[in-house]
């Protein structure tokens, strides 16, 4: 048996030499035998361009924009963010809070799960709204604050927004200067915004920084309002009875300058400036209400925020930050007009636009 099996043996074995001498036996193709490392240095050297990649901008950039609520310098803003973002091919998500906090947190959480590129917040309030903001941060999704800061969260980006201390010292000012010379102790009412609003804070400070340098005798008596002008209008009424002496009032915000008017023309206390009892008014914000009493000369002046130039930035910077680029924050100081100027800057005064 074992002699069979050798036999067949040696049978192949002749066989196999004939095939071998007979036949051309192909071997593989010589960029299947190439190690990974020749392919990419033959990959790198080769005289054929490479596949360009997608281009980004085929992507729809998607922005969402988180409002605390609708009145008019933020609708002058919001217009500004959706025109910059179309200027630029982007697409605005818009959800509007009402006010409402909680209700902000959970939209802000809707337009992380539309996977947003990026959030455009205005906050109804500093603190409520972080929890959202971080699962923003941890989804990637960049953090713009604007209009109002947001200087404790661990989320944000970058703030642009008015320099809120800038306004209060200019509109500060402009009221020091008016009242300079009158004889007497000097009460000032001043109307405060929202204390949970760093806007309404900082304007705050920088109001009373103007008084300590300017004139720091002057009694200032302080009333909340919340930005509402029903309650600017009772603030009022209350402070002119507890003091008929009150030299100047001071507006958070002008749109509620018809309200403080409304008791002067009650206790006939509206004059115009320069003229004898006037009683010096001024605010901030640059609505068409403190355009109106501005050039009626009943107000003193008013400091005009940068609405437009606000929204714009606010776009630029959500852009640079997709494309991985770095952004600082940026704060722009407003612009006060006066009855001497105020018609011929109607169209700086973004309130007075098309009137």
């Amino acid at each position: 048996m074992k002699k069979v099996l050798v036999l067949v043996l040696a049978l192949v074995m002749v066989s196999a030499v004939f095939v071998g001498c007979g036949q051309k036996v192909e071997e593989p193709a010589a960029e299947e035998s190439k190690p990974a490392a020749e392919e990419s240095v033959a990959a790198e050297t080769s005289e054929e361009p490479a596949e360009p990649a997608e281009p980004a901008g085929d992507k729809e950039i998607v922005l969402g924009l988180s409002v605390d609520q609708l009145f008019e310098s933020r609708v002058a803003v919001n217009d500004a963010i959706k025109a910059e973002a179309e200027k630029n091919g982007a697409k605005v998500e818009e959800v509007v809070a009402d006010g409402d906090a909680q209700n902000q947190n959970a939209q802000i959480e809707t337009l992380i799960n539309m996977q947003v590129d990026a959030i455009l917040v205005c906050a109804v309030d500093l603190n409520t709204i972080e929890t959202a903001l971080m699962k923003a941060e941890k989804a990637g999704i960049p953090v713009i604050a604007y209009d109002r800061d947001l200087p404790a969260s661990g989320a944000k980006d970058c703030f642009i927004g008015p320099d809120s201390v800038s306004d209060g010292l200019i509109a500060g000012q402009r009221m020091v200067e008016q009242l300079k010379g009158r004889e007497g102790k000097i009460v000032v009412l001043e109307l405060l915004g929202a204390l949970n609003d760093q806007n309404g804070i900082d304007r705050s400070a920088g109001f009373n920084q103007a008084f300590k340098e300017g004139l720091p005798d002057a009694e200032i008596i302080q009333m909340p309002t919340d930005w509402s002008s029903d309650k600017a209008l009772a603030a009022c009424q209350n402070a002119f009875q507890a003091n008929p002496d009150i030299a100047a009032v001071y507006a958070p915000t002008d749109t509620q300058i018809p309200s403080i008017e409304s008791v002067l023309t009650d206790l006939g206390k509206l004059k115009k400036v320069g003229e004898e009892g006037h009683v010096v008014v001024v605010g901030i914000n640059g609505s068409l209400d403190g355009y109106k009493s501005t050039l009626a000369g009943t107000c003193d002046g008013f400091v005009v925020m940068a609405c437009q130039k606000t929204g714009e930035v606010a776009v630029q910077k959500a852009l640079a930050l997709i494309n991985g680029e770095e952004v600082e924050d940026e704060v722009l100081a407003g612009d006060l007009y006066t009855p001497d100027d105020v018609e011929a800057n109607k169209d700086k005064i973004w309130g007075a636009k098309g009137q």
